[in-house]
């Protein structure tokens, strides 16, 4: 695992899938930090993604490097009220404290992806897999 968070905290960017009214959803998404064995991310309770989460709230979170390596993280989504882990994320990541401000901000909304699999791919080679 230690692998896969190396590759997140280098390639931060990559796409985010959820699910709305049985139709595949991605979009630009970035990940936040890992901590404890949890993959963390963010939204706005006032997004479309955060109304998915709600309904069906599984996901998958996938980015790719330069030479073509790319980690998957896929699972289920848990919201966290933990006004530790919401200051870490925005101290962690500046420009999404710049939208946010504050981890008392009532629209930042912080989950983490368990029950799931990552898994690491580089081109030519099946993946490596890893429950988490």
């Amino acid at each position: 695992m230690k692998e896969i968070v190396e590759f997140l905290n280098e390639n931060k960017m990559g796409a985010f899938a959820t699910v709305d009214n049985g139709q595949p959803r991605v979009r630009p998404w970035g990940f936040m930090m890992e901590e404890n064995g949890k993959f963390y991310f963010c939204t706005a309770n006032t997004k479309d993604v955060f109304k998915q989460l709600q309904k069906v709230p599984f996901c998958e979170f996938t980015s790719t490097s330069k030479n073509m390596v790319t980690v998957r993280l896929a699972g289920e989504v848990i919201f966290t009220n933990d006004v530790n882990i919401k200051r870490k994320v925005l101290e962690n990541n500046p420009e999404v404290k710049a939208i946010y401000h504050s981890e008392t901000n009532p629209v930042l909304e912080v989950f983490y992806i368990e029950h799931g699999e990552a898994s690491i791919s580089e081109f030519g080679q099946p993946p490596r897999k890893f429950n988490f």
